[in-house]
């Protein structure tokens, strides 16, 4: 194409008061984008006034309705959804994960039928499929087959500005009266999968046996999701476990750079974007064995300590190995650059993916 590309980002998260991963990607996206391109984004804030379980059809209904009316060269859709109906315009997806599809259980029924259709969907009727690690790339090819593979294209999600500038200070943890390195840190919400019981019971075996300090905290950051009536009880001040909920983002820097470890023990990622954003505050990570925390933490020279899923004394040992070591490895750790998770060259990535599709 000879002119400047139209791109629209259709972000698809905008009726929800506080962004999640995705959310956060697309309007990170959006940002760095419209300073290399021509781009816009979507905004469906008034949709909140919607019923919150009819909202998501109602979304889906508007985007087919002005699907045909929007004058762009590329659509990028970043919420799994990809409209039927055809136009000018070249349709892009990503296609973040396939946990409704590998772990149903850890997510409600009415996500399961409704998000395995508009994935298997939207492999169709989009012209290119983007996905946020080479994991979920294969897992697309192993479950659909290989037919797909000249439409699907990897461009890894991005670290937030904020971790790039950000200057923690021990005053940021007086608030939620905590001091340094006297905790381990996990961020995300409180659920099935994220293995959230599977660390907290681990959690309170490790200090009961005195495999950590019965002094050291466990402090959690994210809301409760589905599944976590069946732990909640666990979480108290008797177990040394503190849940702040929703952390503002202000804080989050010194909630890694002053924890002892950072701990992400899902069952399974699409990413891991909270694993990029310890790594950028320097600080000892733990991760579950699942493909997307492994292929990280290849790319980032190893440094992180690894344990068998749902396995507890693999757990059990490595974080004996990061507590009774933490200052040897923390002032040796290197994960390498970083910089390619700066949305200035994520957007890059992606431009140079729209490019390929005329």
């Amino acid at each position: 194409m000879s002119h400047k590309l139209r791109i629209l980002i259709d972000e698809g998260m905008s009726t929800y008061r506080y962004p999640t991963g995705i959310g956060y990607h697309a309007l990170l996206l959006y940002k760095h984008l419209s300073r290399i391109a021509d781009c816009s984004i979507t905004d469906y804030s008034k949709m909140k006034y919607f019923p919150k379980g009819s909202r998501k059809f109602a979304i889906d209904a508007l985007i087919n309705t002005l699907h045909p009316f929007r004058r762009f060269d590329i659509i990028h859709f970043q919420n799994y959804y990809v409209p039927f109906i055809n136009s000018r315009c070249k349709k892009v997806v990503t296609i973040h994960d396939l946990g409704v599809f590998l772990y149903p259980d850890t997510v409600p029924f009415i996500y399961i039928s409704y998000n395995r259709h508009t994935i298997k969907k939207a492999l169709k009727r989009a012209d290119g499929v983007i996905t946020p690690s080479n994991s979920v790339r294969n897992e697309l090819l192993n479950m659909f087959g290989s037919r797909w593979e000249e439409k699907l294209y990897v461009a890894y999600d991005g670290i937030r500005d904020l971790f790039l500038t950000a200057k923690p200070s021990v005053q940021q943890l007086k608030k939620y009266n905590l001091e340094p390195y006297s905790y381990y840190f996990f961020l995300g919400s409180l659920s099935k999968r994220k293995n959230t019981e599977f660390l907290l019971k681990a959690f309170i075996k490790a200090k009961k046996e005195r495999i950590i300090d019965r002094t050291t905290l466990l402090v959690l950051g994210g809301y409760k999701w589905w599944g976590s009536s069946e732990f909640e009880k666990l979480i108290n001040k008797e177990n040394g476990i503190l849940s702040l909920g929703y952390v503002d983002d202000y804080d989050i820097p010194a909630l890694y750079k002053f924890s002892r470890g950072f701990i992400f023990p899902s069952i399974y990622e699409g990413f891991g974007m909270p694993i990029i954003e310890a790594m950028s505050q320097n600080v000892p990570i733990i991760i579950s064995n699942i493909p997307t925390s492994i292929e990280l933490n290849q790319r980032h020279n190893n440094q992180m300590k690894v344990f068998k899923l749902k396995i507890e004394d693999s757990f059990l040992s490595v974080l004996h190995t990061i507590d009774a070591n933490n200052e040897e490895i923390r002032r040796n750790l290197n994960y390498g650059d970083l910089s390619l998770y700066n949305y200035e060259n994520i957007a890059k990535e992606h431009l140079k993916i729209y490019k390929l599709l005329f």
